[in-house]
């Protein structure tokens, strides 16, 4: 299935096609508990919106280190809201992917990578503690 087109429907399942996109998946100042009094009416919707956000994070590595899988036993509104970034964020991006063609006969397959700074020195911190 097309990226873009998946995402598209998880933004119809949670009514969020006509949301504003966002250019952060998270807010760095995000702390999440999994205690609180504010739980979320619909975990079954949590889960399945979250587990659909994992293959999301195939093409989509910014999303990758979302912590909101870690509360799928009993998700807060406080978490759900996380979700809703996370999906403005994702509908930011449909037109954002990777074209993948065969490689022709005659020429050598050439693959020429980029990534995103702020996200490869997330990475080399969290390795080095």
């Amino acid at each position: 299935m097309i990226q873009s087109k998946y995402i598209r429907d998880l933004l119809h399942k949670t009514r969020m096609a006509e949301a504003h996109s966002i250019s952060s998946p998270m807010v760095s100042s995000c702390k999440l508990s999994k205690h609180g009094a504010d739980i979320f009416q619909d975990p079954t919707l949590y889960r399945s919106v979250v587990g659909a956000l994992q293959y999301a994070t195939l093409t989509k590595p910014k999303i990758s280190f979302n912590k909101v899988c870690q509360f799928m036993a009993k998700p807060l509104e406080s978490h759900w809201a996380v979700v809703k970034r996370i999906l403005r964020y994702l509908k930011g991006t449909l037109s954002h992917g990777l074209l993948l063609q065969p490689a022709s006969l005659t020429k050598p397959l050439a693959l020429c990578a980029f990534c995103d700074a702020d996200w490869a020195s997330d990475m080399n911190d969290r390795r080095s503690t």
